[in-house]
């Protein structure tokens, strides 16, 4: 942009000195004048013209590449009898043209504390996802529950209205990355598991400030 302006500039500055010299020289004309001033003017439309069009076009660019993993999405199903192991779908969508690569870390908690699940939940394995199709994988809740000497029958019967949100917790963390290094990383995002609906539900910890 600095470098458009100082073309301008120097462009409106010789223009503005051809124009006084033509002027105060009595052998031109007015048509002389003119036809000058016209085609400083159609020069100078043009190199704006230019410009306009390159920046546009560098923003096409940028955005077609991070178009990856900008449009890169995950859902998470709950599968099976209430009750039981607590099986849970996890899948992510890739409906960009380039192979995208992710890093999930759920950061389990039961009761606040930390729990280690499998590699592909806590950001040591990386999954692979190709051009248009989507990943899946799955964990269950009764082995999260087993390492804190606790069983899905017992969360159930332990369930209040006050402490639902805290028995079984996940900090969501997702980090994608395609082919050609554009990265994206999402801010962790609390979810509980309820045990009467039996379901992973997202928790709002922001405040809603929009009026």
């Amino acid at each position: 942009m600095k470098l458009l302006i100082i073309v301008l500039l120097i462009i409106a500055t010789c223009a503005a000195f051809v124009v006084y010299k033509s002027v105060s020289a009595p052998e031109r004309n007015i048509l002389d004048i003119g036809t000058f001033v016209v085609i400083t003017l159609t020069l100078l439309a043009l190199i704006v013209y230019a410009y306009d069009t390159h920046s546009m076009a560098r923003i096409d660019r940028e955005h077609w590449k991070r178009a990856s993993v900008l449009n890169t999405t995950y859902t998470m199903e709950g599968i099976g009898d209430v009750g039981g192991q607590g099986r849970t779908l996890f899948r992510i969508h890739n409906p960009s043209t380039l192979l995208v690569r992710a890093k999930v870390r759920c950061n389990f908690q039961v009761y606040g504390q930390s729990v280690e699940y499998h590699p592909d939940f806590n950001g040591t394995a990386t999954w692979y996802v190709f051009p248009q199709q989507t990943s899946q994988g799955w964990f269950e809740i009764e082995p999260l529950l087993g390492r804190k000497g606790q069983t899905p029958a017992q969360m159930q019967s332990q369930r209040t209205a006050s402490n639902r949100t805290e028995q079984l917790t996940m900090d969501l963390e997702l980090e994608f990355r395609d082919e050609l290094g554009n990265s994206r990383k999402l801010p962790a995002r609390r979810h509980f598991f309820d045990f009467k609906e039996w379901q992973w539900i997202p928790l709002l910890t922001m405040k809603d400030d929009w009026v």
